[in-house]
């Protein structure tokens, strides 16, 4: 079995160290075949997260055309060699995290604005789906979109500003349906709820009084299904969220999986919403999810590693690590099929 991961090494300082990898694994032999480092971005100004930001390797697919792989602003295409045989990017392609392929199409999380993409590997891409739409947003009570997504604004430029209310970090196709992860919704303040805030902030400084605990539990995660239509229907949904989910997705046509960061837990719900199974996976900044077949699911965490989860023992069968630095954290995870059995 040949796995192909991505990593972020997160607080690393661009220009002066490698920011993140890409991993070629032999998982039979238990052997990394290939590291190589991720290509930087085209527009590193864009975005200065100290978490993360415009760091390193994101999703990552393998498609007949060769193997893709995402950083913040690009889309790198590999043959299987690791020669780059094309490099694509677009005004829309900002903060880029998980992405796959349906055999016709790259389908990309665009977090950074808000936005599910579908990009032909001629450099043609299109928004699939937009949660600030006039009759989606009300639903999740995030804002309406303030600036065009037709191209004509250039994100990477900062032509406009950046729109992160979903932190929509993740899309899989599965059987014709598309299946997104809103990782983190915090609803839009009113005018009274910012003015109010912005008192009481000014209030507690000029009494020199400590500021006030930063967990508010306001934010849900949401796993969601689009059939087709411009609302959609919701899989899974956590409430009371600070930090965002990943990978949310379909093991298979009745189960759905995601990484819940907040305690570096994987869980799996069925279709209506039970969960049936929880468990803590060592490590941190647990992402990149891979199912392998009915029984069992490849997951990623850091220092980078990546664990082969038994679902049926609801346990971990086997582990791989990739590297000792703590900071640095699986991002993307495909399986890495034979060239004739591609798409």
């Amino acid at each position: 079995m040949r796995v192909l991961a991505t990593t972020v090494v997160r607080e690393s300082i661009r220009g002066k160290q490698r920011t993140g990898y890409i991993y070629d694994i032999d998982w039979n032999a238990g052997e990394v075949l290939r590291k190589l480092p991720v290509p930087e971005p085209r527009f590193p100004e864009t975005e200065d997260n100290p978490r993360g930001g415009v760091r390193g390797g994101r999703g990552v697919a393998v498609t007949r055309h060769g193997i893709v792989v995402a950083n913040y602003d690009t889309l790198i295409v590999y043959d299987d060699e690791w020669n780059v045989l094309d490099e694509i990017s677009h005004p829309l392609f900002v903060g880029t995290h998980e992405i796959d392929w349906d055999g016709e199409h790259v389908w990309t999380a665009a977090t950074a604005i808000d936005a599910v993409l579908r990009v032909s590997l001629d450099g043609t891409a299109t928004v699939a789906w937009d949660p600030h739409d006039p009759e989606v947003a009300p639903t999740f009570r995030i804002s309406r979109r303030p600036h065009p997504v037709d191209g004509s604004v250039d994100y990477r430029k900062r032509e406009a500003p950046l729109i992160d209310q979903c932190h929509l970090n993740g899309v899989t196709r599965r059987d014709g349906l598309t299946v997104v992860n809103c990782g983190l919704i915090r609803p839009a303040k009113s005018k009274a709820a910012k003015l109010q805030a912005k008192v009481v902030s000014r209030g507690r400084s000029a009494l020199r009084l400590p500021p006030p605990e930063t967990r508010r539990h306001s934010g849900s995660s949401v796993v969601l299904s689009l059939n087709g239509s411009v609302k959609p229907d919701v899989l899974v949904r956590l409430d009371g969220n600070d930090f965002p989910t990943h990978n949310g997705q379909f093991l298979d046509g009745e189960r759905v999986a995601v990484n819940d960061s907040t305690a570096n837990t994987f869980r799996v719900f069925a279709r209506d919403g039970s969960e049936l199974l929880h468990h803590q996976i060592p490590g941190r900044w647990l992402r990149g999810m891979e199912p392998v077949d009915a029984g069992r699911v490849l997951l990623g965490s850091a220092p980078a590693s990546v664990s082969l989860f038994d679902l049926d023992e609801q346990r971990i069968a086997e582990t791989i690590r990739l590297s000792e630095d703590p900071n640095e954290a699986v991002h993307g995870l495909t399986l890495c099929p034979e060239p004739a059995d591609r798409r």
